[in-house]
């Protein structure tokens, strides 16, 4: 439901990946030590993911706007096909609530940093096997394994 607030940048590290990333992770193949790390750092930034996204609903409700209001308004600003019916007054306070939105994302950012480097890896790492992960489905099962054996 809130997932249609997007942020540019943020938690770039994932979003962003390039093939040469990809390349040097091939050639470095990933231990399970290693994917366990990325794993456990992977679950750390979804988890303050989570928290994030609670703390703008919390803003967005509390300057007045529901949220399923924010998010029409927003996906209409995002698309110039889409016209928007949003009055001056929600435009005013859509925008408002985007820039304290947009102001948290550097310390959102610092944030997911600090997680993954937290597990011993470093962010151009944890780049180069998210790289990996999307294009290798035995990675990605394996990944699957390791992230279920450590809920259960």
């Amino acid at each position: 439901m809130f997932k249609s607030i997007k942020l540019k940048g943020l938690f770039f590290f994932v979003a962003i990946l390039s093939s040469v990333a990809y390349t040097n992770a091939q050639e470095n193949k990933i231990s399970d030590a290693e994917l366990n790390k990325w794993a456990n750092a992977y679950q750390k930034v979804q988890m303050q993911n989570q928290e994030a996204q609670q703390q703008m609903m919390t803003m967005i409700q509390d300057e007045g706007m529901e949220l399923q209001r924010f998010n029409e308004i927003q996906q209409a600003s995002m698309n110039p096909n889409q016209k928007g019916n949003a009055t001056e007054a929600e435009i005013k306070k859509h925008k408002s609530i985007s820039d304290k939105i947009e102001k948290m994302r550097p310390e959102l950012e610092r944030k997911a940093t600090e997680a993954i480097e937290s597990t011993g890896m470093s962010i151009e790492r944890y780049q180069e096997i998210a790289a990996v992960i999307q294009q290798d489905q035995s990675l990605q099962q394996r990944l699957q394994k390791i992230m279920m054996q450590q809920q259960g």
